[in-house]
C-alpha cells in the first residue's frame, strides 16, 4: 500500500488478516497467508503498511484477574482548567491506569483503573487520585461485570475523514517516517 493521500476504508484482505491477528497476535504470516489466499509476501507487506499507516499494534493483552488486579474501576475527575495537563500527565503515570481521556461532560478526564482490593481501591482513590493539586471532584464507578471486552471487536465499515497526524487512542505523533 502506497502511503495512503486520499483515506480508504480497510478491504476484505486487510480485514481478513486482522481477523487472524486478532485471533493470535502470534500467528505467522505463512499460516494469515493460507488462511485468507494471499502469498505470505503479500500479507508481510499488508501487515507493515497496516503497521505503517493504520495505527496496526501488535501488543500483549494480559487479563487482569489472572494477576490479581480483579477490581475494574471508572473515576471521573473534575478538574481546575490550569491544572488539567498536570493532572492529566500524572494520572496517566499511575500504574493502576490502564486509560486515561479528557472528556466532556461533567468530568474532564475519565480514566479506567484496576485495583487488587478494597484497600488498593481506597489508597488509589484517596491518596494517589484524591491529593492531586487541581482535583476539585472525582466519582468512583465499581465495574460489577463486563459485558464486552474490546479488543475482539470487528472494525465498522465507516465513512469518515482519515485519521490526523496525532490519534486519538495513541496521543503521539503518526506522521510517516521517512
Amino acid at each position: 500500500m502506497a502511503e495512503p493521500s486520499v483515506w480508504q476504508p480497510l478491504d476484505a484482505s486487510d480485514r481478513a488478516i486482522l481477523d487472524c491477528l486478532r485471533e493470535d497476535g502470534r500467528m505467522s504470516s505463512a499460516k494469515i497467508a493460507e488462511r485468507v489466499g494471499l502469498s505470505d509476501r503479500t500479507v508481510r507487506r499488508r501487515i507493515r503498511d497496516l503497521e505503517k499507516y493504520r495505527g496496526l499494534k501488535v501488543v500483549p493483552v494480559i487479563d487482569p484477574d489472572s494477576i490479581g488486579l480483579s477490581t475494574c474501576i471508572y473515576v471521573g475527575l473534575s478538574v481546575d482548567r490550569a491544572q488539567l495537563e498536570a493532572v492529566a500527565l500524572a494520572v496517566r503515570s499511575m500504574p493502576e491506569v490502564r486509560y486515561l481521556a479528557h472528556t466532556t461532560g461533567p468530568w474532564d478526564l475519565l480514566a479506567e483503573a484496576f485495583v487488587g482490593s478494597r484497600e488498593h481501591m481506597a489508597d488509589f482513590i484517596l491518596s494517589s487520585l484524591g491529593k492531586l493539586p487541581g482535583v476539585r471532584k472525582s466519582e468512583t464507578f465499581n465495574v460489577l461485570r463486563i459485558a464486552k471486552f474490546g479488543y475482539e471487536w470487528d472494525i465498522p465499515q465507516v465513512v469518515a475523514a482519515p485519521a490526523s497526524e496525532v490519534s486519538i487512542a495513541h496521543p503521539t505523533d503518526r506522521s510517516p517516517s521517512s
